[in-house]
């Protein structure tokens, strides 16, 4: 017992290792923990925000952990990734805990061990978005329903695990939506049907289960639906569906996309798949866990293989069963004795990924200083009250957080573009956002004249903080004529004082020009 506890504690601390050195990488990881800090800044603990309004794209429930986090070891980068972590950790613990009951210890260790280190997982678990929370949630709900029809077919009570079952599928879907019910119900029912089970079905629909999933699901969904007349339509038949079956979206990749992805991204351990095609490895006797394992992976990969539009981290909740499958391989390859060079292998893959998910930190880390946080951090420190943050034809996903800003951003652009409800990008996101408040949308969604006439009607000493790109510098001629106060890569920021000398002459002498 005690060395399960350093087992699970190294796992824990190797997920975890320096997740807070990088800054949040945009615009995923702004958005989300940018949403998770405006609903504590606001105690707007039921209603998602972003930038002051309703923002429906997903559920709420890693905003919720993210705020708890926040609430707890402050605003920064550690707290904005420790859902993210602890799902990953909670996927490992579980599946380690699944295979030791129904193998041996040693095949639970293999494959914790494989899952923590796979490069495609470890970069999951220190992300902040929704990937590895759903993923999480997927794998143990998965996993609890498979134990509970295990335990059926020994004459044992499923009723503990399929209580379990239906509380993480509840909070799967207050994590991603409808995924979280419908792929591990699917992985259960074919592995089922698979078997020609049927009676299993018994289990799987127990009405008290059902229930346990109804109350943890629903609420919040109805509680949006009362306040909001057009949220279920907007949520589960917009986003839920036609944006599944859309073809106008980002990403757009080809129907095997997923194959190479996971090939390239779980090396050095996707090498020892070679032994997963060999008919003696499907052969053996295993109680039908390999298979049910083949499902799982098979169901990820084919229904997001689906849509056109395909995002590296939706394959997530594969990445268990493929370990489970690796480390039986590596397991019969220990057991059969052949061939020493195969089993020196095993401990060269170990330090190769872990070198891999150090190296692919290290890039993350390269990339994420692209993303101005000093910018936003320096604005923050000369921040006074009643000053207004400014964005020009961008949205800074990281701005509200890493300022600290107490009040929306005002967000300057061609809102009435009929193009914007066709683009999946972060003028979308916002367009889509005022629709669930208009006044708010109105006060913070502005044309580049609505600016101009705010600025030029503001009260004397109103200070405005103009974030945008040194392009607009010579697109706008009072720009031009300041100096930016902040600079970092073709991100500058002025500040703007209503009633200086610059403001009078702009305003008293040239009606459109200016900002417009």
């Amino acid at each position: 017992m005690k060395k399960t506890g350093l087992f699970f504690a190294a796992i824990a601390a190797w997920l975890a290792m320096l997740s807070w050195v990088r800054p949040l990488m945009l615009p995923d990881e702004g958005r989300y923990a940018g949403v998770a800090w405006e609903m504590l800044r606001s105690h707007s603990h039921a209603v998602p925000l972003l930038n002051g309004m309703p923002y429906f794209h997903k559920p709420p429930l890693f905003y919720w952990l993210a705020e708890a986090s926040f609430s707890v070891f402050g605003v920064n980068e550690f707290a904005a990734r420790l859902p993210s972590v602890l799902a990953a950790w909670l996927a490992t613990v579980g599946l380690y805990l699944f295979v030791r009951r129904r193998r041996d210890a040693g095949t639970a260790a293999v494959a914790a061990l494989i899952l923590a280190t796979l490069p495609f997982f470890y970069g999951a678990a220190q992300f902040a978005n929704l990937d590895m929370l759903v993923a999480s949630l997927i794998t143990l709900c998965i996993l609890a329903g498979a134990e509970a029809l295990l335990r059926e077919r020994e004459g044992a009570s499923p009723r503990g695990m399929m209580l379990a079952c239906a509380v993480l599928a509840g909070l799967a879907i207050l994590a991603k939506g409808l995924i979280g019910v419908a792929l591990p119900a699917a992985v259960l029912l074919i592995w089922v049907a698979s078997a020609r089970r049927w009676g299993d079905l018994r289990v799987l629909l127990w009405p008290p289960a059902i229930g346990v999933f109804l109350l943890v699901a629903v609420p919040w969904f109805w509680l949006m639906q009362l306040r909001y007349p057009e949220f279920f339509h907007y949520f589960f038949v917009y986003q839920q569906f036609e944006r599944f079956s859309a073809g106008g979206f980002n990403n757009v990749q080809p129907a095997w996309f997923y194959l190479p992805v996971l090939a390239a991204l779980a090396l050095p351990w996707s090498a020892w798949a070679a032994g997963l095609f060999s008919k003696r490895f499907w052969s053996a006797p295993d109680g039908g866990l390999r298979r049910l394992m083949l499902i799982w992976l098979l169901v990820i990969l084919g229904f997001f293989s689906i849509p056109s539009s395909k995002l590296i981290g939706y394959i997530v909740p594969a990445l268990p069963a493929f370990s489970f499958l690796l480390a039986e391989v590596v397991m019969s390859v220990r057991r059969s004795g052949r061939g020493l060079r195969w089993q020196r292998l095993f401990p060269l893959s170990v330090i190769a990924a872990a070198t891999l998910c150090g190296a692919a930190m290290a890039a993350a880390a390269a990339y994420s200083h692209q993303a101005p946080r000093s910018l936003a951090i320096e604005i923050g420190t000369r921040l006074k009250p009643g000053d207004t943050l400014v964005a020009l034809h961008e949205y800074p996903f990281q701005l509200q957080l890493y300022a600290r800003s107490p009040a929306p951003i005002w967000v300057v652009d061609d809102w009435l573009d009929p193009q914007i409800p066709q683009r999946d990008n972060w003028r979308k996101e916002l367009y889509d956002a005022a629709h669930f408040d208009p006044a708010q949308g109105q006060q913070v969604l502005l044309s580049d004249r609505l600016l101009r006439e705010r600025l030029c009607e503001a009260p004397a000493g109103a200070r405005y903080w103009i974030w945008g790109t040194a392009d607009e510098a010579t697109r706008k001629p009072l720009l031009a004529k300041r100096q930016a106060v902040l600079a970092e890569g073709r991100s500058r920021v002025w500040l703007i004082e209503a009633g200086d000398e610059l403001m009078r002459r702009e305003c008293g002498e040239t009606p459109i020009a200016g900002l417009q």
